[in-house]
């Protein structure tokens, strides 16, 4: 900013056996909407930092956060046009008490009626990103699949001081044994947020 144009040459070399991207977090719309939808799947459930299944170069969300975002969207445009119907209904009636009284007649007697809300076209899905997770270690999170599933098995709680490295040798335990990590501040934040 406020300076002459500075043109340089920058090489790339990629040692990796696999792609890799380049992008500019302020002027990749993609990144942005992404983000957006992100936001929006996360809500206030997750801290600033969550897990998410890594994608391939080019790639986009998974399917499940995908799907969620346009339920919600779905569901909000539904709110929005009952919420759009009531106003329209109450407005009719408050005019047509007006007029009545205008003309000196008795405001005629409404009945009460109780708002109709139809049930929701559309069905969210639950926790889009615990979904999308659970689908790329394998999970089948079906209820058919979690009563096979019940079954006994062990459980390694790796506690210590602050800064001890209690995280790592959790991740090198999970890598081992090829087991799942859970982290016991999420978990309790996520069965909060569901009941």
């Amino acid at each position: 900013v406020d300076s002459d144009r500075v043109e340089a040459t920058l090489v790339v070399k990629n040692p990796c056996t696999f792609p890799i991207e380049f992008y500019s977090l302020e002027f990749d719309e993609q990144y942005l909407e992404e983000e957006k939808i992100l936001r929006m799947a996360a809500g206030t459930k997750y801290q600033k930092t969550f897990w998410m299944p890594p994608r391939a170069v080019g790639g986009t969300l998974p399917p499940e956060v995908l799907q969620d975002y346009e339920a919600q969207k779905k569901l909000k445009a539904q709110q929005a046009e009952l919420k759009a119907m009531s106003e329209a209904r109450a407005r009719a009636e408050a005019e047509a008490k007006a007029k009545a009284l205008a003309m000196g007649k008795a405001a005629p007697a409404f009945q009460k009626t109780t708002a109709f809300y139809p049930e929701p076209m559309v069905k969210l899905i639950g926790n889009p990103i615990t979904l999308a997770v659970k689908h790329h270690l394998g999970i089948d999170t079906s209820s058919a699949a979690r009563k096979a599933q019940q079954r006994r098995g062990i459980v390694v709680i790796v506690h210590g001081a602050p800064r001890a490295g209690k995280s790592e040798v959790a991740v090198a335990l999970c890598y081992h044994y090829e087991a799942t990590y859970l982290s016991i501040d999420v978990v309790v934040k996520e069965a909060i947020a569901n009941h």
